[in-house]
């Protein structure tokens, strides 16, 4: 990874949240959509009675607006509820890890990766071996990422 190359996907709470406002619309009577506002997002979380969270419009106003940037585990779960209940259709469902998780590149890299049921088992067996083991299987990998020969079963690697 580039120097610096993360530092323009970080988001923080208060970035997610606003992204979360722009994204949950409200119909009113006369079928306009428009965001929530931060009233109506506190109220309705408050008046949740799945989630212990009650929320202030002014202290969602500070998360908003980054002055606070460590809510409640209760708030964050009123929060993500709120938002996963308003999404549009087929988006990704809104969790409280989605609120508080910093973007990382390498982690969409490393789901892509493991998708794949044989990195996966690899993976697996590797956790559960001895610090020892996994140093020999990590120079074992270093010797095949230098081997550059051709698969004598496929030819040259020219071409593929």
């Amino acid at each position: 990874m580039k120097a610096g190359s993360g530092q323009g996907q970080r988001r923080s709470l208060a970035e997610r949240l606003n992204a979360l406002f722009a994204m949950a619309r409200l119909t009113n009577a006369h079928g306009r959509q428009r965001e929530y506002s931060t009233a109506e997002v506190a109220k309705a979380v408050t008046a949740d009675t799945s989630h212990p969270a009650t929320l202030s419009r002014s202290y969602l106003a500070m998360l908003r607006n980054g002055s606070h940037t460590n809510p409640t585990l209760s708030v964050l779960e009123g929060l993500a509820k709120f938002f996963d209940d308003h999404r549009p259709p087929g988006t990704a469902p809104i969790t409280v890890q989605s609120l508080v998780a910093q973007d990382d590149p390498e982690d969409e890299l490393l789901r892509q990766r493991l998708a794949d049921h044989q990195v996966r088992a690899i993976a697996m067996r590797a956790g559960a071996m001895t610090p020892a083991m996994r140093k020999q299987l990590f120079k074992m990998i270093a010797v095949f990422d230098q081997d550059d020969t051709p698969d004598p079963g496929t030819g040259s690697q020219e071409g593929t």
